[in-house]
């Protein structure tokens, strides 16, 4: 009998056992179901990224068809100019004048993170400008230099981040945090000098613009008395095991070019090149990049957020085509259509285009409400007639025809016979560098050739100034401590994933260096500080 018990111990144990795998076996296989849903979910969210890319694509195909028209026209404009230099007869020197203010607005612009690469409208003119010179030689060396800065960027941000799983130094990891964020922003910089349109190099410049941002985001948080968390030392992992992967790529790209690879081909966007198909496969692998969510501008949680400035009734495409042809009925319209819809920033929009008698024009309004979100038109600058104040005045002008009111300038660019010009949204005295327009006007002839309101649009929503706790004096004081200060300024400040601050702003010089210094209004800490620095890519505000 005992022998019977145990032997039926034995098989209850059995079953339990076979139940108890039986059980293990169940759950494994949930949770490879449930990670093959996900990353099929993922891959399905990247298709309907490259979908909304689509149109994007088809405007950089629109633009270059007018950059090789502008390049055979600049090729013939630059023979007579450099005849006329030989004469002596030299054409107004290139110049650059910054406005009163505009800290947030010049580092936005100079440091690449006009959210993202896809759907700058005014990126893709400068692309026309930059690289439909006619000057072969310089296109090809810029592009060239580019690329080589951009590996080199990416082998030492992969270094730093290594740096910071050993550092036990608060103060050291700071520093390495900083040096990421310069290094990020210098390798957006480098690879948005390279001439190829940015379906080939979308998801990579979201990936470097991650690095920077988030390290940046870590950076403040030990500034104010905070550790790095365990799961955030799990999303630098992450960050850092897709930088090792790009930096092996990057590398083995590198080295498949010989002396005969001709730079200046990448122009031509021929997926066939060898960087650009490299490039490509960069993009097919996006899926290994981490997804990113915290406080900061490029999270990917902020895909979902809603743009605050897009209000009112729906329209139909033949309202958007009567919206274009009132706004630009002066520019000589020969034919206008409208050729699809995209989202623009998450903005939908109509695209509409038309043939000018000075270049074509491309414009989107947005379905909701039929405000203008962006346009460009590509038409070659010859002369200069206008000062940048003219143009000034042009821009504030338009921006109130299409319903933008209460802008101010706050930073002016000029390069060559064009200016482009940034205006913010103001309060009373109060700078709201959240809604931001950029535009570019002709110094030939006045027109307006480009703006983007994307940033306005998604930003712009009723405030209410409340006085803050310390006053400009006070914080002026603190700011004069450190810079001889030139100019002052109120400002709402972004503070990423939406949040503002309400900011003094200083801009003031040390040792023949310009500062820009916002101090917290409530809390007079100093919420940051750009230093203007002259670079290979411009001026930057660092």
């Amino acid at each position: 009998m005992q022998d019977e018990k145990e032997m039926k111990n034995s098989a209850i144990e059995k079953v339990e056992n076979i139940a108890d795998k039986k059980k293990a076996a169940g759950e494994k296989r949930i949770k490879r179901e449930a990670a093959a849903i996900a990353a099929a979910e993922k891959r399905e969210r990247i298709r309907e990224e490259r979908k909304v890319g689509r149109d994007a694509r088809a405007r950089a195909r629109f633009a270059r068809r007018q950059a090789r028209e502008i390049k055979r026209a600049s090729l013939k404009r630059r023979q007579e100019e450099r005849k006329e230099m030989r004469d002596g007869r030299r054409e107004e020197k290139r110049r650059s004048v910054k406005g009163v203010s505009g800290g947030y607005i010049a580092a936005i612009v100079s440091l690449g993170c006009s959210v993202l690469v896809l759907g700058s409208l005014l990126t893709l003119s400068a692309f026309t400008d930059n690289f439909g010179t006619g000057k072969t030689n310089a296109a090809a060396n810029t592009s060239q230099r580019a690329f080589y800065e951009f590996v080199g960027y990416v082998d030492n941000m992969e270094t730093d981040m290594s740096k910071l799983f050993v550092s036990s130094d608060e103060n050291l990891r700071q520093k390495i945090l900083r040096d990421l964020t310069v290094k990020s922003n210098l390798a957006d910089a480098s690879l948005s000098q390279l001439p190829m349109t940015d379906d080939f190099k979308f998801y990579t410049s979201k990936y470097i613009n991650q690095v920077g941002d988030y390290t940046k985001y870590l950076n403040d948080r030990l500034i104010d008395g905070y550790s790095i968390t365990e799961n955030e030392y799990k999303d630098l992992a992450r960050l850092y095991e897709a930088n090792k992967k790009l930096k092996t790529s990057l590398s083995e790209l590198a080295g498949k070019i010989d002396e005969n690879y001709d730079f200046d081909m990448l122009a031509d966007n021929n997926p066939n090149d060898l960087i650009l198909s490299g490039f490509n496969g960069l993009e097919e692998n996006a899926a290994d990049y981490p997804e990113m969510i915290y406080d900061g501008p490029f999270s990917d949680g902020l895909e979902a957020r809603k743009p605050k400035g897009i209000t009112g009734e729906r329209i139909n495409e033949f309202i958007a085509k009567e919206k274009f042809e009132k706004i630009f009925g002066e520019y000589g319209l020969e034919k206008t259509q409208v050729v699809g819809m995209t989202e623009n920033s998450k903005i939908e929009c109509y695209n509409v285009t038309a043939n000018t008698d000075r270049g074509d024009i491309f414009a989107q309004f947005s379905v909701v409400g039929g405000h203008l979100v962006s346009f460009s038109s590509f038409k070659e600058c010859k002369k200069i007639n206008l000062g940048e104040e003219e143009c000034v005045g042009i821009a504030g002008r338009f921006l109130e025809s299409v319903g933008l009111k209460n802008m101010t300038c706050v930073w002016a660019q000029t390069d060559e016979n064009t200016v482009t010009l940034n205006f913010v949204y103001t309060i009373g005295d109060v700078l709201i560098y959240p809604d931001m327009v950029k535009i570019n006007v002709c110094r030939e002839n006045g027109r307006v050739i480009g703006m983007d309101a994307d940033s306005y649009y998604i930003n712009h929503t009723v405030r209410k100034i409340e006085n803050p706790a310390h006053t400009m004096a006070e914080a002026r004081e603190k700011a004069e401590k450190n810079i001889e200060v030139s100019s002052a300024s109120m400002a709402i400040t972004p503070k990423g994933n939406g949040h503002e601050i309400f900011a003094y702003e200083f801009i003031g010089t040390k040792d023949g260096s310009t500062y820009y210094i916002y101090i917290d209004a409530n809390t007079l800490k100093e919420s940051d500080i750009f230093r203007l620095v002259e670079t290979e890519q411009g001026e930057m505000l660092l």
